[in-house]
This record gives structure tokens, C-alpha cells and sequence, in this order.
């Protein structure tokens, strides 16, 4: 018979007792005392509790160790600072260890407390795959009892993190084990498979199309998303389908409406919580899908219920996440339609939440509130309009000289638009001090796409931009920095500085001027561009061949391209190129060069002839119109 204790300080000198009566009184008392009670929790890792815990877990008597394996598990749902102290007692090991003992209520009890544990993020803990048939162990002891199939659902969600472990796992029988929890009308083995099964299958095509190939899961995925079932599980089982639906896996229309139903329903829950993980499941699912915005944007109840979002909640706590998630989803509504733009704008009065949202508490509310803005600045009307009158450039530029990368990256994305041409903010931009230097600083940043935000912002403001503003950003980005991010890896770094200096070749004298202090270095990274068929793409070497459009119609420059005899191969061998936007731009490259203005004229007219370049333009004449009408205005320069 269990014997009792009088004090805590008492039950844990009892730990060390060998009578098992005293021992079991002795973890029975400090059970009772922690479960519930942060401030008992604390008090017991004070008086240095953990490692006579870990003790009498390693007699592997049951129930002893079974009742200290559960007074771990209440201590780690006490809060990370506790599970740190877990961690750092051994205690994770030596649940490990109880998890391949034969007897299963002290295996249950390691597996609850290793879930617990491992349901918090980014821990400095033990890897799990690196232990010796760990993962095949919980793989097995799913089908043992309903307890342990639920745990190692949850353990197995929480440290999967790679597409590589992903596989893995689906290379074994887990399916069937997952498809065991699903079944059964049990609402938290229901949650613990579906939450494994939702991690597995996250942007994995592999996965997908293997969960997708299986009709009775995919049927039972559905059946759980029916108003009858616990919400939780409703939310779980759309996430799922969400997982297959944005890979491609399942493609019917019934797939389509039932998931965006049931996210519509989450968003428009009472719940805070639910409302929360309804939006962000909602962006995710309509990202990138023009036809499910359309759909999502019917329903006006979901626009009216977003817009909630940013009324203060009863939680002050909960409610900036709230507010990201509301911008988030209507970042995703409004992505891709002028017309959704509209209603989000005019109908949700959705400017003035922005404004407050870019100068948020909170950073998570910052960067959805920025990625809002982003998809509403892809309007042309907006920008003209809403978005101009609310100077939402001010807080903008704020944003982008903060030190938080997600910050800067966002901003300066959105930032691009801003500076279009047609974009009225564009000059207002440009008069505050200091923008220019700002942009090329941001071409310099280790970031990847924040370089890429700044050349392609430099490129905006380079549009149709007079003599003095070029020389400015020449001053602060100049022509050997243009070639050497034109030389970067990244395809879209490239294109877009071949498109900034493109901007800059534009007036003739600046031309010459340029290309006699730089010609060189133009000519020696622009032309592998065209030879290298193999590594460069057709878009690039558009790119490369509209640059050298502009150089062509310099004084001097124009001399300097005919005397390369490889790059007139190049533009020869792009006349009969299969992609028409080439054969042009080949075209008119030739025109500029052979134009009578100078008496270098003939030279080139007389070598163009000579490489085949006329005889090559006269075949043009029976190509599509739009290429004939280039080859002959190009042929009547030819004397």
C-alpha cells in the first residue's frame, strides 16, 4: 500500500527510497501537485527533482516509472522554459531508452512525455533520426494501442522537417497506420494523424500523389471535413487537402469548392483561434490560384469577416496575430484580379487598416501588412488613386532601412511597383533624399532577393528617366557594377540589370560616352550571352540583344559592334532562330547598324553583306508579318 507524504520536500528525499510502497506514495504526491500548477512545477525543478525523476524512470518498474514518466510529460506542458530543463538533464535519453521496453504502459508513458517535448519548435534537443531504429520503432508501435498510435503520429509530424524524411517515411508502411487513426471515430487520433499526415505531405509531389492515389483516405479526408466533426479536425483535414490540392494531386472541381468551403466556414468561426488558422489556411490555399480568388471572392461574408480581423479582440495578445493573418489572406485575394482589388479596397475601406498595419507593434503584422500592399500596388488604378492619396510610400521607405531582413525584402518588393512609370508615387519618390542611394545600397545586400528588389527597383526608375537622374544612379551604381550582376547566377538578377542597363543605353551621346570609356567590358560579358546557347536562355539573350539595339544607335558605338565579328555572327544566326521575339530583336539590331547617317555606313552595309546577313533578311520576307515587316524595313537601308 502507498505510503503518504507530509511535505514535497519530503517526497523528494522518497525518490531515493528502495521500498516501492514509499517510492510509488512518494511520485503518486508529486503528481497530483504539479498537474495543473506552474508554480509546483517550478518549485520541484528547484529543489533539483529531474534527476531522482530520471531514476526511478530507469528502474523500469511499472508503475513507478510510468507515474515519474507522467510527472515529466505535466512538467514539459508547463512551457519551454521547463522542457529546456528537461533537455538538459538527460531526461529525453532515457525516454528514448523506455520507448523499446516491453511493457506498454511505461512505453505509452515515454511516448507522451517525448510528444510533448518535441511539439515545441526549433529546440536544441536530441536528433531523433540519428538514433538506431527510432523511426521504425514508432512506426511499429503505432498499431499497438490507440494511446501510442496517437503519440507517434504526433512525434513523427514534429521532427519531420526535409522532403528527404518525408520520403522515407512513405516508403514505409505508415499510410496504412495513418489510415488506421483516420478511421476510427476517435477525435484525437482523428487530430494526431491528420496533423502527421499534413506535415508529410507539405510540398512534397512525391508524397502527394501517393496520399491523392489512395481513394479511401482521400474519401475519408473529406468525410472529416463535414460540420459534424470537431472543427479542429475539420481545419486538419482541409490542410491536408490543401497539401495535395496546391501540388497538383487533386484536380476536381468538387475537390476545389468542398475545401474552400470548409476555410471559409473556419474564417468565419467565433473563435478567435480558429478564425486565426482559417485565414492563413485560406492564403495558402488560394495563393497562385486566380480561379479559386474568384471563387473566395463571392462570398462577402468572407470579405466582411476579414475585416473583423482588425477590430481589437478580447485576447490584446492574440489579436496581432489576427491582424497578419487578415492581411495575408487578403494578399492572396487580391493577387491576381483588378476587380477583387476593387472590392477589397472600396468595400473593406482596407487602406486604413494598411497604414496602421505598416506602423504595427508587431513585426509579423508588418510584413503581412507589406505583402497586402504588395498585391493591391499590382493595380494601375490603385496606384493612380487609393494608394496615392493614403502616402503609403512614407512608412514604406521606413521599413526598408530597418535591420529585420523579412522586412526589408518584403518592402523592397513592394517598393518596385511603387516606382513604375505609371505609378504617380514614382516622382514622389524620387525627391526624397537620399531614394537613389537607398536603391543601390540594396543591390549590394547579401540578400539574395533584396538584390534582386533593388536592381529591379533601379530598372523602374530608369524608364524613360532624363539625362540628369541617369548620371545620378551611374554615380551610385555604376557600369562595371551592372556587368558584374549581370554576370550573377540567379536568371532573374540577370535579366533584370540587363534591363536596368538597357534604361541607361538609351540616348546617343550618353551611348558613345559609355561605351568609349566601357565598351571593353560591355562587349566582354554580353556577347557569351548569345554564344552560349546551352546555359543562357532565350528571355536573356532578348535582353542582350535589345542592349545592343541601344548601343547601335550611337555615333561611335555602332563601329564598335561591326568590328566584332562573333557578335555579328551571333545576330546572323539569330535571323533564323525558331522564336520570333529573337528573330526581331536580331532585326533590328541590324537596322541600326546599317541606318545611312555616317559615312561608316557602307563599311558595315558592305560586311553585313559579305557574313550573309542580307541574304538572311531577304528570307525573312516570307516569315510571319510581324517578322517580314522588321527584315524589310531593315533591307531598305541596305544600298
Amino acid at each position: 500500500m502507498p505510503v503518504k507524504c507530509e511535505s514535497d520536500l519530503s517526497a523528494v528525499r522518497l525518490l531515493k527510497e528502495k521500498d516501492p510502497d514509499q517510492l510509488y506514495g512518494a511520485v503518486r504526491h508529486i503528481k497530483n501537485r504539479v498537474i495543473g500548477s506552474r508554480t509546483r512545477k517550478q518549485e520541484y525543478l528547484d529543489v533539483g527533482i529531474l534527476p531522482e525523476l530520471i531514476g526511478v524512470i530507469k528502474l523500469h518498474s511499472t508503475p513507478i516509472s510510468v507515474e515519474a514518466a507522467y510527472i515529466c510529460n505535466s512538467l514539459a506542458h508547463g512551457g519551454r522554459q521547463y522542457v529546456e530543463h528537461l533537455i538538459s538533464s538527460g531526461l529525453v535519453e532515457t525516454l528514448i531508452d523506455g520507448i523499446f521496453l516491453e511493457e506498454q504502459k511505461l512505453v505509452e508513458a515515454c511516448l507522451r512525455t517525448i510528444r510533448t517535448i518535441y511539439q515545441y519548435p526549433n529546440l536544441e534537443c536530441q536528433n531523433l533520426w540519428e538514433i538506431d531504429n527510432f523511426i521504425p520503432r514508432l512506426i511499429d508501435l503505432m498499431t499497438t494501442s490507440e494511446v501510442a498510435g496517437q503519440c507517434c503520429a504526433m512525434i513523427i509530424g514534429s521532427i519531420c522537417k526535409s522532403r528527404d524524411q518525408q520520403t522515407i517515411l512513405f516508403s514505409s508502411p505508415i499510410l496504412n497506420n495513418l489510415n488506421s487513426l483516420l478511421l476510427t471515430d476517435s477525435t484525437q487520433s482523428n487530430l494526431a494523424g491528420l496533423f502527421c499526415l499534413s506535415e508529410l505531405s507539405y510540398d512534397n509531389q512525391f508524397v502527394a500523389e501517393k496520399v491523392a492515389a489512395n481513394e479511401r483516405l482521400i474519401h475519408r479526408l473529406f468525410q472529416l471535413m463535414r460540420r459534424d466533426k470537431y472543427i479542429l479536425v475539420q481545419y486538419n483535414a482541409a490542410k491536408c487537402l490543401t497539401n495535395l490540392f496546391r501540388l497538383g494531386a487533386l484536380s476536381e472541381e468538387r475537390s476545389k469548392t468542398q475545401i474552400l468551403d470548409t476555410i471559409v466556414y473556419l474564417c468565419l468561426s467565433e473563435d478567435i483561434a480558429i478564425k486565426h488558422i482559417g485565414a492563413n489556411l485560406l492564403h495558402e490555399l488560394i495563393e497562385q490560384n486566380s480561379e479559386l480568388q474568384l471563387w473566395a471572392s463571392y462570398s462577402q461574408h468572407l470579405m466582411r469577416g476579414l475585416s473583423r480581423f482588425f477590430v481589437a479582440s478580447k485576447d490584446p495578445e492574440f489579436s496581432p496575430r489576427l491582424r497578419a493573418a487578415a492581411f495575408k489572406a487578403f494578399a492572396a485575394l487580391g493577387e491576381t484580379q483588378e476587380d477583387i482589388r476593387k472590392s477589397i479596397i472600396e468595400g473593406e475601406n482596407i487602406i486604413s487598416h494598411l497604414k496602421f498595419g505598416l506602423q504595427d507593434d508587431s513585426l509579423e503584422v508588418q510584413v503581412a501588412a507589406l505583402s497586402c500592399l504588395h498585391s493591391l500596388s499590382r493595380s494601375v488604378k490603385q496606384l493612380r488613386t487609393n494608394l496615392l492619396d493614403a502616402e503609403v510610400w512614407e512608412p514604406l521607405l521606413k521599413l526598408i532601412k530597418t535591420d529585420d531582413d523579412e522586412l526589408v525584402r518584403t518592402s523592397s518588393r513592394t517598393l518596385c511597383n511603387l516606382l513604375l512609370d505609371f505609378s504617380p508615387s514614382k516622382d514622389i519618390l524620387l525627391e526624397q533624399e537620399g531614394t537613389v542611394e537607398l536603391l543601390s545600397k540594396l543591390v549590394l545586400n547579401s540578400d539574395d532577393e533584396v538584390k534582386l528588389n533593388g536592381v529591379w527597383a533601379l530598372m523602374n526608375i530608369t524608364y524613360k528617366a532624363d539625362s540628369n537622374l541617369r548620371s545620378k544612379i551611374l554615380s551610385h551604381f555604376g557600369v562595371l557594377q551592372i556587368l558584374e550582376t549581370v554576370e550573377d547566377d540567379c536568371p532573374k538578377l540577370k535579366i533584370k540589370a540587363l534591363g536596368l542597363l538597357r534604361n541607361i543605353l538609351c540616348d546617343p551621346d550618353e551611348v558613345d560616352r559609355i561605351m568609349t570609356s566601357h565598351g571593353r567590358e560591355v562587349l566582354k560579358t554580353l556577347v557569351p550571352i548569345l554564344t552560349d546557347i546551352d546555359r543562357c536562355s532565350d528571355d536573356e539573350q532578348e535582353q542582350v540583344l535589345c542592349v545592343f539595339i541601344n548601343i547601335a544607335t550611337g555615333h561611335i558605338a555602332k563601329d564598335l559592334l561591326a568590328e566584332r565579328d562573333d557578335l555579328l555572327g551571333c545576330l546572323l544566326k539569330f535571323l533564323s532562330h525558331n522564336n520570333s521575339q529573337l528573330q526581331i530583336a536580331a532585326t533590328t539590331c541590324i537596322t541600326h547598324l546599317v541606318k545611312s547617317e555616317d559615312s561608316g555606313c557602307l563599311i558595315r552595309q558592305n560586311k553585313l553583306k559579305e557574313m550573309g546577313h542580307f541574304k538572311e533578311l531577304q528570307t525573312l520576307l516570307g516569315s510571319r508579318p510581324e517578322v517580314a515587316d522588321r527584315a524589310k524595313i531593315a533591307l531598305q537601308y541596305f544600298q
